[in-house]
């Protein structure tokens, strides 16, 4: 026997759900029993022997209780889990939000701090107690400088950017696993 289903529209919204399920049921298509009517058109008997009522206008409850009433729009999506559901599926499956990402482990601790010494006055953000090599110390100083936007350089385990960026600094390392120990003023 086969398994009616009745949309509730019988102008392009109907028509478009009709092929809409067609092309979702494929090979399993001849199992069902698939129309496009308006609410109007569908007798008590019918309605009572459709698996499903779907409608796109919540009027029709009124005279239809078991009807469901989707949003007005592109049928299309909706149709391989409502195939699934009339062959004895169950609801949709909905992942479960995303976990928040792990914290980066601890690289170990570094000391942040502002220098103005032997600078005429002008104020340099001093990453210190870095254990890395020259070339890696290289790459955090090219990364720290472009999020800063500022000039620097990287020397003796020590790299330097100018001006006063502690901020943005400590934001930036603690982001790539580093403890950032605040010193001087």
């Amino acid at each position: 026997m086969k398994k009616a289903i009745l949309f509730l529209d019988g102008g392009p919204q109907g028509v478009r759900a009709v092929a809409a399920f067609g092309r979702a049921a494929g090979l399993f298509r001849g199992s069902f029993e698939v129309t496009a009517k308006t609410a109007d058109a569908v007798s008590d008997a019918e309605a009572a022997a459709a698996v499903r009522l779907i409608a796109w206008d919540a009027a029709v409850k009124g005279r239809f209780p078991q009807a469901e009433v989707w949003p007005a729009g592109d049928p299309e999506p909706r149709m391989p889990q409502l195939l699934a559901e009339v062959m004895g599926g169950g609801a949709a499956f909905v992942p479960p939000p995303p976990a928040p990402p792990p914290k980066p482990k601890s690289l170990g601790t570094v000391k942040l701090s502002r220098e103005t010494a032997g600078r005429k006055g002008k104020g340099v953000t001093v990453v210190s107690d870095l254990t890395l090599s020259d070339d890696a110390l290289k790459e955090l100083a090219t990364r720290l400088k472009t999020r800063c936007g500022s000039g620097g350089t990287a020397k003796d385990g020590r790299i330097e950017i100018q001006g006063d960026h502690r901020d943005t600094v400590a934001a930036e390392l603690e982001t790539i696993g580093y403890r950032v120990k605040r010193s001087g003023g």
